[in-house]
């Protein structure tokens, strides 16, 4: 075999590694994308008011908070934007309800030992809810972009489905199930607990009436934000325009920007290293 062959040989090599590097590379960026939104949604058209991007901030359901140590507080962000150029009030409600059944199985506990359920909705669940509803009012001035960032804490195992809402007097969502109009929602699981099993469910009748509702006003001179409550159970942390964080799947994007960036190196280093054994001269990039 000749010195030539063994160059090209080589270099083909480098350059084959380099492209399945990239190709995996751009398969994680595109998983990790996948992974945060797949069992997280938001309403981009909230009664012709508001329009919600993804949730981000919590890890979605079949990843699991681990309560063995103690409560977790679980994360919820969402940017809306104000569809109309006038201000606009809006009562909102932020809730858990705790998943116990899936397709008439029992999963009150999350399924711990279990790979875990990917929900994409509330079809096929039966569910309670959990005390500590909290209810807010946020304003937004014409357009603009406000950042709502609110937490729940939790201390017992399970699949629990959480959401920023409004009532609706004698409708539904566009699930048919719920009668309130869901902003944005995502699903969470929950596992460590004693034994396996979670905690006993608190019965629905603890759970406060929720008092917010869709109720846009239109005024000369908006204030930016609104005066958000908090409940015992948690809070909203902040109302404020949107920052560049992430929920889960970060972790899959940067692994998958190394890998095209060393992809990029390899395809790089074959072909210089061709054309120097070749005699040629450098490559035009």
């Amino acid at each position: 075999m000749t010195a030539m062959n063994i160059t090209h040989q080589k270099s083909a090599l480098l350059r084959g590694a380099g492209g399945l590097a990239a190709a995996i590379g751009a398969a994680s960026i595109a998983f990790g994308a996948f992974a945060t939104s797949a069992a997280a949604g938001g309403n981009p058209n909230f009664e012709g008011i508001l329009s919600a991007a993804a949730p981000t901030g919590f890890m979605s359901s079949p990843l699991a908070y681990d309560v063995s140590g103690g409560p977790v507080a679980v994360d919820f962000d969402v940017a809306v934007t104000n569809l109309t150029a006038a201000s606009q009030s809006v009562g909102l409600n932020f809730s858990a309800d705790h998943i116990l059944t899936y397709n008439g199985v029992d999963v009150a506990d999350g399924q711990p030992g279990q790979p875990g359920i990917t929900f994409t909705g509330p079809s096929g669940t039966t569910q309670v809810a959990m005390p500590g509803t909290q209810s807010f009012t946020t304003t937004w001035s014409g357009d603009q972009v406000v950042n709502l960032a609110l937490q729940y804490n939790l201390d017992s195992c399970g699949y629990y489905q959480l959401d920023i809402w409004a009532p609706v007097s004698g409708g539904s969502d566009s699930s048919g199930q719920r009668d309130r109009a869901t902003l944005a929602s995502g699903f969470i699981r929950v596992l460590g607990c004693g034994g396996g099993s979670g905690s006993p469910t608190p019965s629905p009748t603890t759970t406060p009436s929720p008092t917010g509702s869709v109720q846009p006003t239109s005024t000369a001179s908006p204030s930016p934000s609104g005066s958000p409550t908090s409940s015992p159970d948690g809070g909203v942390l902040a109302a404020s325009t949107p920052g560049t964080g992430a929920g889960g799947g970060g972790d899959g994007f940067g692994l998958g920007l190394l890998l095209l960036g060393i992809g990029a190196v390899l395809v790089i280093a074959g072909r210089f290293r061709r054309a120097a054994r070749a005699g040629l001269p450098p490559i035009d990039l």
